[in-house]
Parts: structure tokens; sequence; C-alpha cells
């Protein structure tokens, strides 16, 4: 249950980060993403020296993978989320976050729970299959049904053979997808 908890915040967090940033202008989002950065720098800087900071710290036993920094996916997010606002447009950059909210958090869940057959990393065929489907079905309110379909496999394909985090590699591989389509 720790992981779904896990995955749902990862949707949430994400879907809200890729409305700012079509709501927003990159004038305000870049700054106030900047600063999130700097802020939760310090904050995992404390953590791992061991300070205990109420409400975080609560957060990050209850969500947290044991295997990971503390924070380093918000951290990873955030990063990508930064580097695609300063490259891409703000659509394609509200895009690619949009595809890692969801096809990371629908894959997880889904191949924890219904994966049987084991692709690279310990991750399952189930699991990138429903990432896939749910992201290019969710894809197809906003892009044409070939870029959806393209988006949502290339970040599938990502995902499942990226060597570096998810976080960082999804949203730029679906913006340069989405560029090279138009």
């Amino acid at each position: 249950m720790h992981e779904t908890w896990r995955q749902l915040v990862h949707l949430l967090l994400g879907v809200a980060i890729a409305v700012s940033v079509v709501v927003f202008p990159p004038g305000v989002t870049v700054p106030f993403y900047a600063a999130g950065l700097l802020v939760g720098s310090v904050l995992t800087d404390a953590i791992e020296r061991g300070l205990r900071l109420p409400l975080i710290s609560p957060l990050l036993d209850l969500l947290e993978r044991e295997d990971t920094g503390p924070g380093r996916g918000a951290f990873y997010f955030i990063v990508a989320t930064l580097g695609c606002l300063v490259l891409f447009d703000p659509f394609r950059a509200a895009v690619g976050v949009f595809v890692l909210a969801l096809l990371d958090s629908v894959s997880t869940i889904a191949g924890r729970r219904l994966g049987r057959h084991r692709l690279s990393n310990g991750k399952s065929m189930e699991g990138f299959l429903a990432g896939v489907l749910v992201t290019a079905g969710a894809l197809l309110f906003v892009l044409p049904p070939f870029t959806a379909v393209l988006a949502a496999t290339a970040a599938g394909i990502v995902e499942l053979v990226s060597p570096v985090d998810d976080n960082l590699a999804i949203p730029p591989a679906v913006c340069l997808v989405l560029l090279i389509l138009g």
C-alpha cells in the first residue's frame, strides 16, 4: 500500500505542476520551481544530517522509498520540469510533465498489482502496457492520435530502458517527440 500512496501523490503533484506550467507564464514558474529546488535542497541536507523536521520527515517516512535519498524523486521531477521549461515551450513542457506523472504512476501501480511478465529492471509488460495505454488515452484530449500514441510509447520505452531516473528522462524525451512531430 505504501507504493500506491506514493504513486498517487506523484500523480496528483505531477498533474498540479503540469497545470501550473500551462496556466502561469515561464517568468513565474521558472523562478518558483528554482526557489523550490533551493528550499528542497536545504531541507534534504538537513534531513540527511539527522534533523527531524515537523511535517516533512513524517511525510518522507510515509512516501519515500528506502533505497533512495530523501526527496530525490521530487528533486529530479522539478529539475526535469525546469529543464523542459527552459528548452521547450510551456505546452510541450506541460505535456512532458503530465506524461511523467501519469505514465509512471499507472505503470507502477498496474505492474505491482497485475505484473506477471517481467522485463528490464524488474518492471513488467503489464505495467508498461497499462501506462502507455492510459497515457495515450489521456493525451488524446490535447494531441492528435498519432502524436499521443507515439509520445506515450516513447515515454514507456524510456521508463523501461533509461539508465537514469525516469523522473529526469521522461519529460525531455516526450518534449523532443513533440518537437520532432511539430
